[in-house]
Order: C-alpha cells, then sequence, then structure tokens
C-alpha cells in the first residue's frame, strides 16, 4: 500500500475509531456535558484539568488533525501521563472499559503523532517537557492527586526517562528514520 494511500487509511480509521471509543467512555459519564468531538478546541483545552485522559487524547487528535502539530505532541503526552496515572491508582478497572478505551487510543493516534513528533527529536523532547510542567502545574479532577503522589511520581518518572533516552539516541533515531524513508525536521 503506498504511502499516500496508507495515510489515506489511518486518517479514515482515526475517524471513525475515535467516535466510537469516545462513546464507549461516554456511556460511563454524561456525555451531555462533554461533546469532545464538537467542543471547540480552546473550550477542551480551558477544561483539560477537569476531564478524563481519554479526553486529552482526543483533544490531541483534534490538534493534529487541524494541523497544530506541536500542541498535539504535548497534550498526546499529557495524556499519556493521566492515563499511566489513572490506571497505577484505579488498578481494578475492568480491561475491557478504560484500559481498553486507553489503549486503543493510543494504538490509534500515537502512531501518527510520534511519527511527526519524532522528525525533531530535541522538539519532541521539549514537548514532553511541557506536558510535564502542564501536568505538574493543574489539577488532576478525574484522578485526584492528593494521596497519590507515589504513584504520580513514578509515572512521570517514566516520561522523565523517555526523554532522556529519546535524546541519548537521537542520532540512532534520525539516522533510522532516513533509512526508512521518513522525514527528519
Amino acid at each position: 500500500m503506498s504511502g499516500t494511500r496508507r495515510g489515506v487509511v489511518k486518517g479514515a480509521a482515526l475517524g471513525f475509531l475515535v467516535p466510537m471509543l469516545w462513546s464507549a467512555v461516554a456511556t460511563a459519564q454524561d456525555p451531555a456535558t462533554m461533546p469532545i468531538e464538537t467542543m471547540p478546541i480552546e473550550t477542551i483545552i480551558a477544561q483539560a484539568p477537569d476531564l478524563p485522559p481519554d479526553s486529552l487524547y482526543m483533544l490531541a487528535a483534534r490538534l493534529f488533525a487541524a494541523g497544530r502539530r506541536d500542541e498535539a505532541v504535548v497534550w498526546f503526552y499529557t495524556a499519556q501521563v493521566r492515563v499511566r496515572f489513572r490506571l497505577a491508582v484505579a488498578p481494578d478497572l475492568p480491561p475491557d472499559g478504560e484500559p481498553a478505551v486507553y489503549g486503543a487510543l493510543f494504538e490509534t493516534i500515537g502512531p501518527q503523532i510520534n511519527g511527526w513528533a519524532f522528525g525533531d527529536i530535541d522538539r519532541a523532547a521539549a514537548h514532553m517537557e511541557e506536558a510535564l510542567d502542564w501536568d505538574s502545574s493543574h489539577a488532576n479532577a478525574f484522578t485526584p492527586k492528593s494521596g497519590h503522589e507515589a504513584a504520580l511520581e513514578q509515572v512521570r518518572s517514566g516520561l522523565v526517562a523517555l526523554r532522556a533516552s529519546v535524546l541519548t539516541r537521537k542520532d540512532e533515531t534520525r539516522w533510522e528514520r532516513a533509512a526508512n524513508g521518513l522525514v527528519n525536521r
């Protein structure tokens, strides 16, 4: 399948899968208060501290589709922090519920966002830092931080370690991308 056709197929899958996955999570919440697929992006950003992690994935996808790719990367990694924290403090969630939705969103949105982000390693690392900074300076109404500080620190340290690894392997990653026909910016 050609690269252009593959991109169209991925875009179509994202356009079909994301609303379907959102519907699965929305049934556990009040969808009337969170029409994430139609809510203005700036409103979602303003409400982000109060939103569940899947909404942050949706925000990242919408930003990416709108051409706001740097912002999409930040929100994708913010969603990652929030998802991993949620799963760390709620390990007994039914595996076919939130964990399945988070996993599907990651597999659907992640390759496209990461594929673009890692075209500029320094920027990707800076965006990971922005995600950590945003998470640190904002409350988490969906999964409160209070009482779960150790879990939050462990999750955050995972992204810090990934960021360090990405920077350490910068030259290798650029070479691998070039060898695979991917653009380095």
